[in-house]
């Protein structure tokens, strides 16, 4: 089996030098880089893990943002096409359903709380959006419905 060997650089003003970290004891946010992205002179990294709480808040608050604004893309355009079934609304309270268990379970402790109820509210708001919406749908295709079956 081979020998595990982690490495930290630490950058400062005078001297470059390689500090060995016990990761197991560190708690901190995994990050992954995105695909096949390379560089030419440079180290290839499958994983890191972000110590500074400061970091950690600002990379969380922007995948958290990119999140809510794709969920906001993706009403914007079921809104626009008039689907009759309303799966096109299924699908984003299932969107807005998985994100909201994503805050909880995955951004929770890396956020502040006001952050966190701000996200939760907005969420709400949306979920709200739909669930409104599909009771219109619903309505109106019961309204239709009764309709076409009478003679």
């Amino acid at each position: 089996m081979p020998i595990n060997q982690r490495f930290l650089v630490v950058k400062t003003k005078d001297t470059k030098e390689i500090t060995y970290m016990e990761y197991d004891k560190i708690s901190g946010y995994p990050i992954t880089p995105k695909n096949n992205i390379k560089f030419q002179d440079a180290i290839n990294v499958k994983s890191m893990i972000l110590i500074n709480p400061t970091l950690i808040e600002k990379m969380v608050d922007i995948k958290a943002r990119k999140r809510f604004n794709y969920l906001i893309n993706l009403l914007a355009i079921i809104y626009e096409d008039d689907d009759p079934t309303g799966e096109g609304l299924r699908l984003a309270h299932n969107e807005a359903e998985k994100f909201r268990m994503e805050i909880i379970n995955k951004y929770r402790k890396y956020i502040s709380e006001e952050k966190a109820e701000l996200l939760e509210s907005k969420l709400a708001i949306l979920e709200d959006e739909l669930n409104l919406r599909m009771q219109y749908l619903m309505e109106n295709n019961e309204e239709l419905s009764m309709e076409g079956k009478s003679r």
